[in-house]
């Protein structure tokens, strides 16, 4: 049997949330009724449904949406709802589901023509996965200063549900904290200001549901002007939020000395602010300058309340800096386009442990090193450079090319300290043949050096060399006929400064050879036929660096390709079928094979090489309706054999048996489908 204390608490609750529910009833009477005029005429305009399934391999999802704008005598009301339902099949065969529902609703009223009126708003969320509800209700009144700028004062009542804490982890209740809310609003959309083309909005919002408080405030600046041929641009936003939340797993959740049980609230504050400056100016015809710097600063604080006392726990606060530029100039000509550009910036973190002083020495000291691996200082600096030119009518060049440089640099408890330097080029370059008819060709290499300057990971420094060669063809033989075909060859080198004694050289080598195919064919005025297909070949393999050699020790080959035939006008269909083939090495293939005689099986692991075959067919269907109304259908199926190649010797009396199990494989169907729908009325 509960004590009296907790009947006390549930009847509390109890008529908090029938308080909730009134008021709520109130306001909605009033939104309907005009306030204190009565209207009987109602006039809908457009209702906006969505809604949607997806099955995708062991993932299911339901979606739907409601948007409504409605006009109540001399109120305008917005409602909006959106529900997302997930379920995920298990090992186990069991669905575990996670639902997740979002309402918001505003009602503004006009009065006799006027542009100042009441206002209702409101909304409620609700997440199955944390057993969270929470809702408020909110009524204030609008008042416009001029044509642009308006603020709004409201008061409001808010209700937050979520599990709380018990002994017994299987019966965890919920508690419902209530309060009242108080907030402003503000907003100016875009307007000349005295030549500046400003905008302002910001909402401040507190609500005390005792024992927590929640807090948002945020705004936003947005300014320019035009200098003559320079365009000036200001960027400021700040926002504070608060956020209280229950520990119900927590350790300080335990009697304190007065007998009482305690329900600890971890309060977490995050204040940012974001200022930026762009600025562009036309310096000759072609010649065009543009720079911008962003600085900002995050503070979070985490902080713990209702704790028991002599109770041991954590406060800290986490602060960044950060600040970044950037310098470039393009140039725009008839047939050559050019640009280059600076960046640089800089970001600090700290974090401090802030009831040190409440803490013995020892714990303190433990907690702040902790804290303090995380820490860093962070600067980087990038050049960047590219040029596209039509040198001929039928000749283009292009050019792309980067260095970045990043320093990051951590306390001594830290051994990530670390230089990084990454450089890029792109060189290409394209010839049009005939009107249908053009190849393009680009080489492309990269060069990226990884650092450690701690000893005790300077092991880890290496270096990485890529390099791309990647023609491809664009052929139209016909008007109604396209046709790309693309190929490429990548070779990546990854080699360590320096091997330790005694250990063996981790270098690697990876080479791929690709081939794509892009077709298209328009068979009749409603009928087209589109084929896509790619073969990669990625082979693996120890980098032997003095020598240029490597020991391949893998290879993974990939064949895919999909057909479809599309067909339809007003109603478009589609329906073709889809092909993927995937071979691969696998250290420890897993195979479950029969024991003779017996209705047991066994699993042996070996090495040997891993084939996945699949293949379905695949279908479309878009219907489009009235405005921005339509059906869309898509669905898929996927018939999976996984499938394996054994090496070495194999238990002797049984090789033969185990080979055919893992030549059969496992044989999978996996369907998939996705629906979504859209009517407006």
């Amino acid at each position: 049997m509960g004590s009296d204390q907790d009947f006390a608490r549930k009847d509390a609750d109890i008529r908090r949330t029938r308080v909730v529910e009134a008021l709520a009833l109130l306001l909605c009477c009033w939104m309907i009724h005009g306030g204190v005029e009565v209207s009987a005429q109602v006039v809908s305009s457009p209702l906006i449904l969505e809604s949607g399934f997806e099955r995708d391999v062991n993932r299911y999802r339901w979606t739907a949406g409601v948007t409504s704008a409605i006009q109540a005598g001399s109120w305008d009301v917005l409602v909006t709802n959106r529900f997302r339902s997930d379920a995920f099949l298990l090992f186990d065969d069991r669905l575990s589901f996670r639902d997740e529902n979002r309402t918001r609703f505003e009602a503004a009223s006009r009065r006799s023509g006027g542009r100042s009126g009441p206002v209702i708003f409101g909304g409620a969320d609700w997440y199955s996965l944390s057993r969270v509800f929470r809702q408020d209700v909110w009524g204030g009144y609008r008042f416009w200063a001029n044509e642009k700028l308006w603020v709004e004062p409201a008061l409001g009542f808010a209700t937050d549900a979520r599990p709380g804490f018990s002994g017994d982890a299987s019966n965890v209740p919920i508690r419902t904290d209530a309060g009242w809310a108080a907030g402003l609003r503000f907003g100016l959309p875009t307007t000349d200001l005295g030549g500046y083309i400003t905008q302002i909005q910001g909402v401040a919002q507190v609500q005390r549901t005792s024992p927590r408080t929640g807090r948002v405030l945020r705004s936003f600046l947005d300014s320019q002007r035009m200098f003559g041929d320079t365009r000036l641009r200001t960027r400021i936003s700040g926002a504070s939020v608060r956020r209280d939340a229950y520990q119900a797993a927590s350790f300080l959740n335990r009697d304190d000395a007065t007998g009482r049980q305690a329900e600890t609230v971890e309060s977490t504050r995050s204040d940012t602010i974001m200022v930026g400056v762009d600025i562009e100016s036309r310096l000759a015809a072609p010649l065009w300058l543009t720079g911008s710097l962003d600085v900002g600063t995050n503070s979070r604080q985490v902080e713990t309340l209702r704790a028991p006392v002599d109770a041991l726990f954590f406060d800290s606060n986490f602060n960044r800096r950060t600040v970044e530029a950037r310098l470039a100039a393009r140039y725009e000509g008839a047939r050559t386009r050019a640009r280059v550009a600076f960046s640089a910036g800089a970001e600090v973190e700290r974090r401090q442990l802030t009831n040190a002083d409440d803490l013995s020495p020892a714990q303190a000291a433990q907690k702040l090193i902790l804290l303090r691996q995380a820490d860093n200082d962070r600067g980087f600096f990038g050049l960047q450079s590219s040029f596209n030119s039509n040198l001929r009518p039928w000749w283009d060049v292009q050019f792309d090319g980067s260095a970045n440089i990043l320093r990051h640099d951590t306390p001594n408890v830290n051994p990530d300290d670390r230089d990084e330097l990454l450089y890029n080029a792109l060189l290409g370059t394209r010839f049009r043949l005939r009107d249908n008819l053009d190849i393009m060709i680009q080489i492309s290499g990269s060069r990226f050096h990884t650092v450690y300057l701690k000893a005790i990971r300077s092991a880890e420094n290496s270096v990485q060399r890529s390099i791309r060669y990647r023609p491809s063809v664009n052929w139209r033989p016909g008007p109604k006929t396209r046709i790309r075909l693309a190929s490429e060859v990548r070779a990546t080198y990854t080699v360590d400064d320096f091997v330790l004694s005694g250990r063996r050289p981790t270098d690697q080598a990876a080479r791929e050879m690709r081939y794509e195919l892009d077709a298209e064919h328009q068979v009749a005025d409603a009928m087209r036929v589109l084929v896509t297909a790619s073969l990669s070949d990625l082979q693996l393999g120890r980098f032997l660096d003095n020598i240029f050699a490597e020991i391949p020790f893998d290879t993974l080959r990939t064949i895919s390709a999909w057909g479809r035939i599309q067909t339809g006008r007003t109603v478009h269909a589609e329906i073709g079928m889809r092909v993927f083939i995937r071979t691969d090495f696998d250290r420890s293939a897993r195979v479950r094979y029969p024991i003779p005689d017996t209705d047991d099986e066994a699993i042996i692991s070996r090495i040997g090489r891993q084939r996945i075959d699949q293949i379905g067919p695949t279908m479309a269907i878009v219907w489009p309706m009235r405005r921005d109304a339509y059906l869309r259908v898509d669905g898929w199926a996927t018939f999976q054999h996984i499938s394996y190649r054994l090496y070495g010797d194999l238990p002797e009396g049984r090789a033969q048996v185990i080979r055919t199990a893992a030549s059969r494989g496992r044989r999978t169907m996996i369907p998939n489908l996705a629906l979504t729908m859209r009517w407006q009325w």
